[in-house]
This record gives C-alpha cells, structure tokens and sequence, in this order.
C-alpha cells in the first residue's frame, strides 16, 4: 500500500493533477482511502500480478480526478479544514467526501429535516413553514434530495435565501430522481451537493439507508416532519439516536398513516416540534451558538476593517486563522474588531477559540 500511495504522489505532482487538486485534497488521507476502495476493486480474484492490478487501479484514479477536476468536483478528507465538523465527530464517517458547491464553518449549525416521499397538503405546508424560518435564522438545511418532503426543504431553504446540503446515495456527478434535476442545479449555489460514493456510482437501494447516517451526522439534531410507520425518514432518526443527535417530530393527525411514524416516535420520547422556535430552542439547550429566529431590526454601518473580518469569517473560523489571512492588520487591531463585530451582533464567539457569523452578519457580506 505504501508503493502504491508513492506512485499516486508521483502521479499527482505530473501537469495534470498538481494545481488544480491543491484546494480539495488532504493527500494522505484521500491517498489511503482511494488506494482502498480502488485496490478491492481492481484486485484480480484468479491470478494476475500486483503491477497489474495496481496500474489498473491507477489508470481509474487518474479518470476520477480528471472527472473531478472538469465537473468540479471538491474531494474532502477528514484531515481538510473543510471537512464538516458535526460529521467528523461521528465514529465511522467517511474518510472522503466528493462535494459539488462548497461547505462553510457555518454549516455547523446544520439541521436535518426528512419525511415521506408522498407528503399531505398539510405536511408540505409545515415542512416548508418550518425549513424558511430555519433557513432565514441562519441554520442549514440538510436533507436527502428525495421527493416529498426533502424536495420541500431543499427548495424552502433556497427561497429563503438560506444555506442547504443535500446528501445522495449515488455519485454527486449523478441526478436522482431525475424530477429533482432543478434543485440539483441550484444547491451548489447555496450549499452543497455531498456523496461518499465515487463519481459515476449509480443509485442502488441499499445505498440511502447508509447515506441517512451522513445527513443525520451533519446536523446538530433531525426533524422527521411526516412519516409512516414504514418510512425510509424513520431509518435517519435511527441513525441519529446512534449518533448522539437529539430527534425531533411533527405530530400529525392519528388518522393519518402519514403520521403513523412520527407520533410513535414523539410517544417513543421523541421531542415534540410544531415551529422553528420549538427546534431552535431544543438544540440550544447543549449549542449555545445556535442563534434565535430571525428578528427585523436596523443594519449598523461596518466599517472597512470590519468588512475585511466578516468576509474572512466565511471561510475561515479559529482566531489563528483569521489573523493568519489579515496580514494587513495587526493582530491587537483584528481581536478589536471581533469584538466590535461580536457586540454589534454580527459574530458570536464559540468554544475554542473560534467564531461564528450570525444570520445578520451574513446579510452584511451578500
């Protein structure tokens, strides 16, 4: 395996897969993980010789990336500053993840919302109540790209401006369900599009009961807003009591089969959510940093220094590196400003040294 990893070193220093991967990989791990994954695949089972199954192994690699590359694809190790936080505290997560749009510090305050793919009136009309006011107090949405009800939150968070992260169970290179093509088109404007299988992989039943375990370990809790006693939303809440993440359900009517699976779950200790405010205000219990409705009130002026902060604030989250990518200002000068930024509203500190832009700070940079 150490050769094998030597030759890919060498493969990716070549013009074609230097610069243009520098910003998506960690390359130890992505090294490790793709030598794995491509070395079961590729291995000869009756005979045949290590070169063999290695330079095939190789030649697949190399159109991987190159897919990567041309579609646009990050490839994100557990080791990557950019891998989500919430996901890597979960034990098995994947050690790579193929990611069409962008994820930011912000996307720790993420919340899963899932349900029926054949939703009521009544519960689309509270999935896309509740998914616009998370989405307008800054939470993420992450969601599945189902039909139904993760249709519903996906495009709500959208419309409101807000952040959303739909999680595949094929290849991020690959629509499905074909109907859902236009909010596979818009996420990676406004979040991301998130798989842990390799580009081309085709949607196989077996791959979204392991991919609910992603969009539950990107959230700080999950909301099933309609299911029956038999939904696939049921198997996300499963995986999220393993996680440790707190599970939240809409009730519905007990004449309602659609409901069937979420009020056994509120009976079973589920915590009960009829608004925003009722999820927002559970997950605040244990993530102090997890911010209140959306509320209207003034803009306060920044100044130029503050803007400098802010815009640095999107892409970076610890003191360290903020101050690292503000060269230009001295660091006394930078610990005033995010202190201004925090009174003014626009930051929230969080534990470790780190900081967070509130919804109204987001407003200030768009």
């Amino acid at each position: 395996m150490l050769i094998f990893a030597m030759e890919w070193q060498n493969l990716l220093k070549t013009q074609a897969f230097g610069r243009p991967y520098g910003r998506y990989l960690c390359l130890d791990r992505v090294l490790e993980k793709l030598a794995s994954q491509l070395e079961r695949k590729f291995r000869p089972e009756n005979g045949g010789s290590d070169r063999e199954w290695r330079s095939t192994a190789l030649e697949e690699a190399k159109s991987i990336l190159d897919l990567c590359r041309k579609q646009g694809i990050s490839v994100i190790s557990t080791d990557h500053p950019e891998y989500p936080e919430n996901l890597r505290s979960v034990r098995d997560c994947p050690e790579l993840l193929f990611v069409k749009g962008r994820l930011t510090p912000a996307d720790r305050i993420a919340v899963a919302m899932v349900g029926t793919r054949n939703p009521t009136a009544v519960g689309q009309s509270v999935a896309v109540e509740l998914a616009t006011e998370l989405a307008a107090a800054g939470v993420t949405i992450v969601s599945g790209l189902a039909y139904g009800i993760d249709a519903c939150v996906h495009k709500a968070a959208l419309d409101a401006k807000g952040r959303t992260i739909a999680c595949l169970g094929q290849g991020v290179d690959l629509v499905y369900p074909k109907a859902n093509w236009a909010l596979y088109r818009d996420i990676p404007n406004a979040g991301a599009l998130v798989s842990e299988y390799l580009p081309g992989t085709r949607p196989k039943p077996w791959h979204f009961p392991q991919r609910n375990r992603l969009i539950s370990g990107l959230s700080l809790g999950v909301v099933v807003v309609e299911a029956g006693l038999r939904s696939g939303a049921l198997i996300t809440a499963d995986w999220a009591l393993k996680q440790g993440r707190p599970v939240m359900a809409v009730p519905g009517s007990v004449k309602s089969r659609a409901s069937q699976g979420t009020n056994r779950l509120i009976q079973e200790g589920a915590y009960l959510a009829t608004c925003a405010e009722d999820v927002l205000s559970f997950l605040r219990k244990d993530n102090e940093y997890v911010p209140q409705p959306e509320t209207a009130g003034p803009v306060q002026r920044v100044s130029l220094e503050e803007a400098l902060v802010l815009n640095c604030l999107t892409q970076h989250e610890s003191v360290e590196e903020i101050c690292d990518n503000l060269k230009e200002i001295p660091v006394h000068r930078t610990m005033s400003l995010l202190a201004s930024l925090e009174v003014k509203g626009y930051i929230k500190s969080v534990a470790g040294g780190k900081y967070l832009l509130t919804p109204a700070g987001q407003k200030v940079i768009t």
